[in-house]
């Protein structure tokens, strides 16, 4: 991977500028390719709740839900606009992922990716994972297709139909 050197961050936010940036580019996709959604999960938000209020300020008629386990990181993290809520991915409770047109993890621990195919299948939506970059090979096989953006890697995309 390249040298990360600092780069104009309109907002002022102090992150990696590589990391906001393909997170960012993330947001566009979903913005792009999921327009029509009327409803967007995140699955292990951790402590990263930013690219889904990217997500819901790129698509204000959707409703952007962050999930994750960690009962007092939800509490803390509550948003007006991003609904949080505490759910385990290996016991999920389906409601709250009804009607999604998208799952998706950002760098979600590979044990984990068995689950998401799982609940994605359930409920027909399409699945979405950024894997950490040195577990890219694990995407290669099972209908999972590479999404890039500006000649980067930006996730693995498995669309509802691939699933079972």
């Amino acid at each position: 991977m390249g040298k990360i050197t600092g780069s104009s961050n309109p907002d002022g936010r102090n992150k990696s500028p590589l990391l906001s940036e393909m997170f960012e580019d993330f947001a566009r996709f979903v913005a792009k390719n999921y327009a029509s959604a009327r409803k967007i999960v995140e699955v292990g938000v951790g402590h990263r709740i930013d690219v889904a209020i990217e997500v819901k300020s790129r698509l204000p008629n959707t409703e952007v839900v962050v999930t994750d386990k960690d009962e007092s990181w939800i509490r803390l993290h509550k948003t007006p606009r991003v609904k949080a809520v505490v759910d385990d991915i290996d016991n999920p409770r389906l409601a709250l992922y009804e009607g999604a047109a998208l799952v998706y993890s950002l760098q979600p621990p590979l044990e984990l990716v068995p689950s998401l195919v799982s609940l994605a299948g359930r409920v027909c939506a399409d699945l979405l994972v950024v894997p950490v970059m040195d577990e890219q090979e694990a995407f290669h096989t099972g209908g999972w297709k590479k999404v890039t953006q500006l000649g980067r890697t930006l996730g693995w995309l498995l669309p509802h139909h691939h699933h079972g």
